[in-house]
């Protein structure tokens, strides 16, 4: 009796919902985290002709408005009937994710949103995509939002608390954020870390996770980042802090909503490589520019990198900008490059990955593929003399090993 009660309570919500996905699930839970301040809240219209016009909130740099647009027949229609006080639910995968006190509803312009959120880039594949995906019809009011369920986890740990707890705890001064994809994890990572932990003293990673993941999903990209921070970095100075890779974030002054999020974190510097995708510079009297440089009362300092590369002659990573070497003598660390690597079986040279990272990555994407192998012939590598674990990963590890074994001339 009181589950069909329950059931009958759920069906009643599900008539007068907007049903959402999970871009806008993380993007409003950012919002209430603090996260995207000095935006607290869903923009009414007058907010968003204001914010569209001037690129400015309460002062501050903020791209673009920031409100609830959803597409769909049923949710234009549940949009355009929502009185003043109503509380509608908020609908996530077919799960209730939240509920919203309507405070007023409204009429947008889909072309122009997306020319500003796409920085004028409205005929690429990703534009079109995100296109079809608003709605005519914004609606705002407050929120609150329910991530019991399972599907939310990833979402449940994203305040700042634990890097505000770690701060205390090492008590540092200065704070770094990085934006990642880590697809996979490189030697180039690990240069980078070590140079921004020589003037940070902690590292944030802010790691993507995308929503139609490619080879390597967050998991596994996860896995190996904290891999190596646990075993080859101090640990305690370096934090990952996952990041939906919502499209929101999407065109050139996506970068500055990285910049707002991380100064909100309480970072006090950002790192981002000169080949960062959403990276504008421009060049004025023989001078560099950035969009940075057009931003308002952000105060976080910006600090670009110039690509790193392995040189064959001096026999180490090194800066473009310092290596005198020529190109030729230059190995690049296309993360395309290594995936095609690692798809088609093979063991990546340990210059580019640590063998480590490559162990799990393999043994990810060709589950058991050894299986056979280890039961016939698993005691043939050289060990300590205990009782080794005989899995896929450590057959990787030590055969990469025996490759690295010198034999006699």
């Amino acid at each position: 009796m009181e589950s069909q009660k329950r059931n009958n309570q759920e069906k009643a919500a599900f008539i007068n919902a907007l049903f959402i996905d999970k871009e806008a699930v993380f993007a409003l839970l950012l919002c209430k985290e603090g996260l995207l301040t000095p935006v607290s809240h869903l923009m009414n219209e007058e907010e968003m002709h204001e914010v569209d016009a001037t690129g400015l909130y309460n002062g501050q740099s903020f791209p673009f408005s920031f409100i609830l647009a959803p597409s769909g027949k049923r949710n234009a229609l549940t949009i355009k009937n929502a009185k003043k006080g109503e509380i509608i639910t908020l609908v996530c995968e077919g799960n209730i994710c939240g509920e919203l006190i309507v405070d007023s509803a409204f009429k947008i312009n889909k072309q122009q949103r997306l020319f500003k959120i796409m920085s004028g880039d409205i005929y690429s594949q990703k534009a079109q995509d995100i296109f079809h995906r608003l709605g005519d019809y914004a609606i705002c009011g407050e929120y609150c939002l329910f991530l019991e369920n399972a599907q939310f986890d990833f979402m449940r740990h994203i305040g700042k608390q634990t890097i505000l707890q770690t701060k205390n705890n090492i008590q540092a001064e200065s704070i770094t954020a990085m934006v990642l994809d880590a697809s996979p994890v490189t030697r180039i990572h690990e240069r980078i870390f070590r140079f921004v932990l020589d003037e940070s003293d902690l590292l944030v990673l802010m790691l993507l996770r995308h929503q139609n993941e490619g080879l390597l999903d967050f998991n596994i990209r996860k896995t190996c980042l904290q891999s190596v921070i646990d075993n080859y970095l101090p640990t305690n100075r370096i934090l990952i802090f996952p990041l939906d890779d919502i499209y929101l974030f999407a065109g050139a002054h996506g970068i500055i909503l990285d910049a707002i999020l991380a100064q909100n974190l309480g970072c006090d510097r950002i790192v981002i490589g000169e080949n960062y995708p959403n990276l504008t510079i421009y060049y004025d009297n023989q001078k560099i520019y950035s969009i940075f440089d057009t931003i308002k009362d952000i105060k976080i300092n910006v600090k670009l990198l110039h690509e790193f590369v392995y040189c064959s002659q001096c026999n180490t990573i090194v800066s473009l900008k310092t290596c005198p070497h020529g190109n030729h003598h230059h190995i690049h660390y296309h993360s395309g490059f290594l995936q095609g690597i690692l798809q088609a079986g093979l063991i990546p040279p340990t210059i580019l990955m640590r063998k480590e990272v490559s162990a799990k990555i393999l043994s990810y994407l060709f589950p058991k593929r050894f299986s056979p192998l280890l039961k016939q012939f698993g005691m043939m590598f050289a060990n300590n003399g205990m009782i080794e674990k005989q899995d896929d990963e450590n057959f990787y590890l030590k055969l990469i090993d025996l490759y690295q074994t010198h034999s006699l001339k």
